[in-house]
């Protein structure tokens, strides 16, 4: 079994998509036979393997992230901080954050919001 096959099955959710999306088309650019002829060509598709490149680390990003979240150390680690806090804090559920990584586009993880009682 390999480290894909142990936390996320193919195609079952956005993130995935959007990695098998990227992984193909980085497939297809390197599979293309085409010659580059010119200063402009090379400029062409240096943009187009790094715009790829960018798609993919991103998604790869957002899959890290969201599995460190929904991971039991990181839950384990949540309690033991919540428990040892001064202050009483409500689990308000799960929400939505945007994060914004340095590559690609701004994703959505879900988390578990707390506050303050």
């Amino acid at each position: 079994m390999s480290d894909r096959d142990l936390n996320v099955q193919e195609g079952s959710d956005p993130i995935q998509q959007k990695i098998e999306k990227s992984l193909g088309e980085i497939d297809l650019i390197q599979k293309e036979r085409s010659l580059i002829k010119t200063v402009e060509e090379l400029k062409a598709l240096e943009r187009r393997i790094i715009k790829m490149t960018d798609k993919l680390a991103g998604a790869l990003v957002a899959r890290k992230i969201q599995d460190s979240i929904k991971s039991k150390e990181l839950k384990n680690e949540a309690a033991l901080l919540i428990k040892t806090y001064p202050k009483k804090m409500k689990n308000r559920g799960l929400r939505d954050v945007t994060i914004r990584p340095s590559r690609e586009e701004p994703f959505r993880v879900e988390t578990t919001a707390l506050s303050f009682m």
